[in-house]
This record gives C-alpha cells, structure tokens and sequence, in this order.
C-alpha cells in the first residue's frame, strides 16, 4: 500500500495533477479495494478468533469423526461442494482462503489425505463459481463492456460450467486417491 501511494504521488506529479484531481483520482482507484481488503481483515479476523478459541480445533475433531473412513473419491466431491457454496457466499479468494484452508488443509491431514489437493480443490471450486458468480467484477465488468445481460450469459455457459464441474470433480477425486 504504501508502494502504491509513493508511485501515485510520483505519477500525479509527473502529470502535473492539481491536488483535486489527484486526491478524487486516487480515492476513485482506492473505493474499488477497498471492499476486498474488508472482506480479507474480517476473514482474517474470523481466522484469528477461531484460532483463539480453539475453534478450528473442535471444527477440525467434528468433522474428522464424520468423515473418518470416508474414502478419497467422496472427500474430495463433497469438499469441492462445499468449495461452491463457499465460493459464492465469499466472494474474494483471498479472504476465502485465508478463512477456510487452515481449516480444510488441516482436515485432510488428519484424515490422511493431501493438503495439496485441498487446496487444488479450493483452486477448482473457487475458479468455477468465478466463471459466472454475479459477485465478480470481472465477469460484471466482462459483460457489461460485452453489452451481454447475465441470464443470457448464464443460458449459453451453463453446459460447460456443468461439464467443467464433473471434470474438476473426476480429476480431484482421482489425485485424492493417488497423491
């Protein structure tokens, strides 16, 4: 952050940008980030306070008694499901991931499976959901200068989007089992 403001101040008066059109410039450029770096502080928070608590460790014991015995080829669906949800209830992968892989990872490990492709699942889980959530701005922003409305987009992407979801399920399922 602090990079950024150097090298804007350096850019402003290399512009020769009055100190209006600079502050408005900058805080225009910033309101953008500004919800990202909320949403990665509380998921950060979260991650704090469950540390804290101990809370990731009675998450961590709870799901591991459930899931104790659970073969790879259904840890890693029903992990990628719940990536899906996840994903588009939290719509930065930062924050996301800083909340749910110390979690998660560590859940494989007790399980016996790899971290590695925990986080692979959380990769392919998030990377599906951000192909159509409407809370990316890169696919609003993608479609908005496209001029193509999301039902539209939704109506023509759905078949891949299932297609890729079995692929991705197929291909974590089988590094679960193998890695």
């Amino acid at each position: 952050a602090a990079w950024f403001t150097f090298a804007s101040i350096i850019v402003a008066i290399m512009g020769k940008m009055s100190e209006n059109v600079f502050v408005n410039t900058y805080l225009d450029g910033a309101k953008d980030l500004l919800s990202v770096a909320l949403i990665i502080a509380v998921a950060r928070g979260i991650t704090v306070v469950m540390q804290a608590t101990h809370m990731d460790f009675w998450i961590l014991d709870r799901s591991s008694a459930l899931l104790r015995g659970v073969p790879g080829f259904v840890f890693a669906p029903m992990s990628y499901i719940i990536y899906l949800v996840l994903s588009f209830l939290v719509p930065s992968t930062s924050g996301l991931a800083g909340f749910s892989i110390p979690v998660t990872g560590g859940l494989a490990n007790t399980l016996g499976f790899s971290a590695s492709v925990m986080v692979s699942i959380f990769s392919a889980g998030c990377g599906l959901i951000n192909l159509f959530t409407p809370t990316s701005g890169v696919v609003m922003g993608g479609l908005g200068a496209a001029k193509v409305e999301l039902k539209t987009y939704m109506k023509w992407g759905l078949k891949l989007f299932i297609a890729i979801g079995i692929a991705n399920i197929i291909v974590l399922s089988i590094a679960m089992m193998i890695v």
